[in-house]
């Protein structure tokens, strides 16, 4: 299902998709000067107003459907390679508490509940209705020559996305062309001696302040294992300590703000190959939060 996803680890690509397409008249009405990214809470009501189309498509075509939540502000701030937010790490630790509201979401999500009790016959019909024919597939290559990726036409989610972003398809490799910049820039960054050398000094802290770790994925792969098992409220109680001590490190060797001034710099650098792609991608999110607010009012 269409479940809404954290950006994780180190990177959130931030690149876009096609030219020629068919929002493209519609959104003439946003200058070269206007375009921009939108915020996080713009995102949120944009992917707030896809739900709701969602839910009054598949009404319309004879099928219940419940809105799924959307995750919050602070919710996407977890699961960041290394993060400097002290304040967040002392309230929420690694993100604990948002894994596990989400496992009790997806568990109880109540058009999961529905579709599961449906025969076979009803269950394709209602998959059908809400994210497409499977039969009938749009597909494009991702950035680099890393691969393709399909998915099918059709469905209401697919019509919300048209109502949203004016072309369901174009919106489709754009959001792929977003998912697939990553690789091209993801292990140079992290073998750019400009991080490596800030991170060394976050071990360095790390160790003094008596939490021996080479770099912030063994800390995490240490943090899984050693929780693995235990009780919820200890659990978070471990990682609150362990991720204030973190992020106080980060903090004080500035090596998250360092990472986050480089991932911008080869992020840069990878889109300048996609200058006027990534212009209609920020048209086409400025289109759909547009629509958003008639949409959620």
């Amino acid at each position: 299902m269409r479940k809404k996803t954290l950006f994780a680890a180190a990177m959130a690509a931030v690149v876009c998709g096609v030219t020629g397409c068919g929002a493209e008249a519609e959104q003439r009405t946003v200058s070269d000067a206007q375009v921009r990214d939108l915020t996080v809470q713009e995102e949120i009501e944009t992917e707030r107003a896809e739900e709701r189309l969602v839910k009054e498509c598949m009404e319309e075509k004879g099928h219940p459907y419940w809105e799924s939540p959307i995750s919050g502000i602070d919710e996407r701030k977890a699961g960041r390679y290394i993060t400097d937010n002290v304040e967040w790490a002392e309230k929420y630790g690694y993100g604990r508490v948002f894994a596990e509201r989400g496992e009790e979401i997806r568990r109880t999500d109540p058009t999961t509940v529905y579709q599961n009790r449906l025969s076979p016959e009803e269950r394709a019909d209602y998959s059908r209705a809400l994210d497409g024919d499977y039969r009938d597939r749009m597909s494009t290559e991702l950035p680099g020559g890393t691969g393709t990726v399909d998915a099918p036409r059709g469905g209401c989610a697919n019509e919300a996305r048209a109502r949203l972003y004016g072309d369901s398809e174009a919106w489709f490799v754009v959001r792929k062309t977003v998912e697939g910049a990553l690789p091209l820039y993801g292990r140079d960054l992290m073998e750019d001696v400009r991080l490596t050398k800030p991170l060394a000094k976050w071990a360095q802290c790390m160790e003094e302040a008596g939490r021996a770790f080479d770099n912030p994925e063994q800390l995490r792969r240490h943090r899984a294992k050693v929780t693995e098992g235990m009780p919820s409220a200890e659990a978070h109680e471990f990682d609150r300590k362990l991720a204030v001590l973190d992020a106080t490190c980060a903090r004080k060797t500035s090596a998250a703000s360092i990472m986050r001034t480089l991932e911008t710099e080869y992020r840069e650098k990878v889109l300048k190959r996609y200058e006027k792609e990534r212009a209609e991608y920020r048209r086409m999110r400025l289109h759909a939060l547009d629509q958003a607010g008639d949409v959620l009012s």
